[in-house]
């Protein structure tokens, strides 16, 4: 093994910092897009949204972390061989993708939504970048000189920007609170006088209040679907209102872009709906025989709440 290192320290020094700045474009590439990277993970159905955001920010920090480490050669050993581990953590999870999970495999985030590679393409970048990484000298080459200082300050400082640039939505309802309201009365007035509406007003109902055109609005269908089928939620309780000038074109492409079924709907005027919402949306109200009883972002929003409240709790 020793015979396949690198000796010449420039060298040594170049496949570092490649193999770094990669690991960082990638967790900073993901972090701008997180709401996406969110998404993605969410869908695999393994955590709850709160774990989710959890976890999501945990490994754009250690990604961060690493590349740094190892451009910087802190503990370049352990640098190395954790690098190493996880791209092959990553590929093993690439191969078993379609066996396991039913996501989206034409965009694995590797570099979140500005570079999307599919799971092949994925797969060959983690290769390369294991071709780069495996001759690495850990001997060889300029490296920090205090290395536990290095770690713990750039571990705190990837943990605390990940946390904090943009915070999960449990952070902010901790910090800001979740207060959100919608115009009530007018909300039950436009359902009555919308066909099929009154429907909307019977029982407990979670109602979805989107634009077809907004792409966040997609976004919120996406992880409400998520979040049915994860709690076992009948689509008979989950209504949506839209609003929208062309409405019959324009639903049909809400639904096959945001890759969810069609739910039940209304569609009214846009002057009504943004009275309704105060310019807000998505907005995902729960209603409880016309009376809204909380209303909630689509961000932080979580199957749990949907759950509890549908079953009474």
């Amino acid at each position: 093994m020793k015979k396949t290192l690198i000796v010449n320290p420039h060298l040594n020094l170049a496949l570092r910092i490649v193999a770094g700045l990669a690991f960082v474009l990638s967790a900073v590439l993901k972090y701008l897009t997180i709401d996406s990277f969110d998404m993605y993970i969410y869908e695999h159905q393994i955590f709850g949204y709160v774990i989710t955001e959890t976890l999501t920010r945990c490994l754009i920090a250690a990604e961060f972390c690493l590349g740094v480490m190892l451009i910087l050669g802190v503990w370049p050993r352990f640098t190395k061989y954790s690098v190493l581990g996880l791209l092959a953590a990553f590929t093993l999870y690439l191969l078993l993708l379609p066996y396991f999970f039913d996501v989206d495999t034409e965009n694995c985030h590797c570099f979140g939504d500005f570079f999307q590679l599919n799971r092949w393409q994925s797969v060959l970048k983690n290769i390369a970048l294991i071709a780069i990484v495996l001759p690495i000298n850990p001997a060889v080459g300029w490296r920090f000189g205090w290395p536990k200082v290095a770690f713990a300050t750039v571990a705190v400082l990837s943990l605390v920007a990940a946390f904090s640039l943009v915070t999960p939505s449990y952070i902010d309802n901790a910090l800001y609170g979740k207060e959100i309201t919608i115009a009530e009365e007018l909300l039950q007035t436009v359902l009555q006088e919308s066909d099929g509406g009154d429907q909307f007003l019977q029982g407990r109902r979670v109602i979805c209040l989107y634009s077809t055109s907004c792409g966040y609005c997609r976004k919120a269908a996406k992880k409400v679907h998520i979040a049915m089928r994860t709690a076992g939620i009948d689509s008979s309780a989950v209504n949506i209102v839209f609003w929208h000038t062309n409405p019959d074109k324009a639903v049909a492409d809400f639904f096959e872009k945001s890759g969810v079924p069609p739910l039940r709907y209304v569609v009214i005027p846009a002057t009504q709906f943004l009275d309704i919402t105060r310019g807000s949306m998505p907005l995902i109200a729960f209603v409880d025989n016309g009376k809204v009883v909380e209303c909630h972002k689509y961000i932080e929003l979580n199957e749990t709440q949907m759950k509890n409240f549908l079953s009474n709790r």
